[in-house]
């Protein structure tokens, strides 16, 4: 053994390593966060505390398995263990389906296992420059939801609920009034544009995504919402005063964000404008 294989003298933990080892291991407080929102425990837990055996039996899971797991996620605040029984946090709440501003599908779509198996795919990324997710399925993370309903619904509720924490901060940084027609491009189920229309309902939306996504949206109470139904790729973007990209651009690489870009430019007129919409850049140009 060399002295730069040679094992170092005991020394104090630094924050520089202490913070290597906690990114090191962060992927398994997300994997616990994932499964624990995919059963329901915290649908499961209520608001009346419970014991772990309570838990285990409603979510039909090993008691101690779940023990273990319930207890690494309230090392970092999510449920809390007291008198030897489970007690909700604030952030375990946002677990709840039935929370007004649930999160608990957001999570479960992270921990889709076709999500998590492409991250652990991440160094074919690295050493081609490919998407890791179109390794195992070549068809791309689109068509796979297609093909895929239940998870597909589940990735609407996930964008839904991340929709409407943007929204909060994207209606009063721009005066959307100021256009006749709004299309948004690749909406989901059109929470950003149907927001603007009700704080400017002198202005029509075009609701724009692949059919199967916007196949339950209609308009209702009156609001001037068209419904298009198309992939732009293949399909004539609608036309519009102004265009809205709500963290669209970022799901492609260049090549595709480019012909994304470029059939919108064809579509609208000399006047329009087109805009990357999130809660730090709420800007059209």
């Amino acid at each position: 053994m060399n002295a730069s294989t040679a094992p170092s003298p005991a020394t104090p933990a630094s924050p520089a390593d202490i913070q290597i080892m906690q990114l090191t291991t962060a992927c398994w407080t997300s994997r616990c966060l994932h499964i624990i929102a995919e059963l329901g425990v915290a649908d499961a837990l209520g608001d009346l505390p419970q014991s772990t055996d309570a838990l285990a039996k409603a979510t039909r899971t090993q008691p101690l398995a779940l023990y273990r797991v319930l207890r690494l996620l309230a090392s970092v605040g999510i449920f809390e263990c007291k008198d030897g029984t489970w007690h909700h946090t604030e952030a375990s709440r946002f677990l709840r389906a039935d929370h007004p501003a649930s999160l608990r599908d957001y999570v479960r779509m992270l921990g889709f296992p076709v999500f998590w198996d492409a991250f652990g795919d991440l160094e074919h990324s690295l050493r081609t420059g490919e998407c890791a997710f179109t390794k195992r399925h070549a068809e791309g993370v689109f068509e796979y939801l297609a093909k895929h309903p239940e998870e597909s619904r589940i990735f609407d509720s996930a964008m839904t609920s991340k929709s409407h924490r943007d929204i909060a901060a994207i209606l009063p940084a721009y005066d959307f009034s100021q256009f006749a027609s709004i299309a948004d491009i690749a909406g989901g189920r059109g929470h950003l544009v149907r927001a603007i229309l009700k704080s400017s309902p002198k202005t029509e939306g075009i609701l724009f995504d692949q059919p199967h996504v916007v196949a339950e949206v209609a308009p209702e109470n009156g609001e001037k919402l068209k419904v298009v139904g198309g992939n732009f790729f293949t399909d004539a973007v609608p036309k519009a005063d102004a265009y809205l990209l709500m963290n669209i651009i970022h799901d492609w690489p260049d090549a595709e964000s480019i012909k994304i870009l470029s059939a919108i430019r064809r579509a609208m007129s000399a006047h329009a404008r087109r805009g990357r919409i999130s809660p730090r850049n709420s800007t059209l140009s």
